[in-house]
């Protein structure tokens, strides 16, 4: 006879709130800056360039996008433990880093309101889509009777300070990286529709164009400050970045 040992059970805060995932070097972050040095950036060589993206986020293209239709009004309990278990992982880490862009993002706004009205504008607008993306995640969790306390995360993750330019590299790339992994699930899954077997993934052709917006947002930013892109140093910077991240 063969043991075979039985997976953990979710670990769980209370019923139906999942625990936070142990923090690790490959979790997401959250992450906080010098707010006052992000304040005094000086984006002149490319307001031209903010100005028309903070007109495209006003626009809110996806804003009747996340709308859950009938086919979420189903029970999941025919998914398999395995593929569940892995699409709960899948959600909680993406709903997670949403939710981590939507923090930052946020205070962000916050603190650069008064000194650099256009980036508050558009950090404003960008936390509007993570916080959209992110809940609409956790409530995809719930159809599988658990959910993240995103509040209790607010209070109890530890946050991470990145210098200003380690914040503008680490978002680009990120959101870059967002906006390929959405596009690429949504085209697999489109020539094998067999294996779309919750509709979230029905959404991730217009949802991974905020991940593109938000992408080139930090693009321009990064190109308004060339010394961190025009030298050696900026240059090696960049590549850790893009193996890090």
């Amino acid at each position: 006879m063969v043991n075979v040992a039985t997976k953990p059970a979710i670990e769980e805060l209370k019923p139906g709130i999942k625990a936070p995932a142990e923090e690790t070097l490959l979790t997401p972050r959250f992450y906080t800056t010098d707010f006052e040095a992000m304040s005094k950036m000086d984006i002149s060589a490319q307001e031209k360039e903010l100005l028309a993206m903070l007109e495209e986020m006003r626009a809110d293209y996806n804003r009747h996008h996340f709308v859950r239709d009938q086919e979420f009004k189903q029970s999941w309990e025919h998914i398999d433990e395995d593929t569940r278990r892995c699409f709960i992982e899948f959600l909680e880490r993406s709903c997670t880093s949403e939710f981590s862009g939507f923090l930052l993002f946020k205070e962000l706004s916050r603190q650069l309101k008064d000194d650099n009205p256009i980036l508050a504008e558009i950090f404003n607008l960008m936390a509007r889509d993570e916080a959209r993306h992110a809940g609409f995640l956790n409530k995809a969790m719930s159809d599988f009777k658990i959910s993240l306390d995103l509040s209790y995360l607010t209070k109890n993750r530890n946050y991470t300070f990145f210098k200003p330019e380690w914040i503008i590299y680490a978002v680009y790339l990120s959101e870059k990286i967002g906006y390929w992994r959405y596009i690429t699930i949504y085209r697999h899954l489109e020539k094998h529709p067999e294996h779309k077997f919750y509709p979230l993934f029905r959404f991730f052709e217009s949802w991974c164009q905020d991940e593109n917006r938000h992408g080139d947002i930090f693009n321009a930013l990064l190109r308004s400050q060339p010394p961190l892109w025009n030298n050696w140093k900026s240059r090696l910077w960049s590549r850790f970045f893009l193996l890090s991240v």
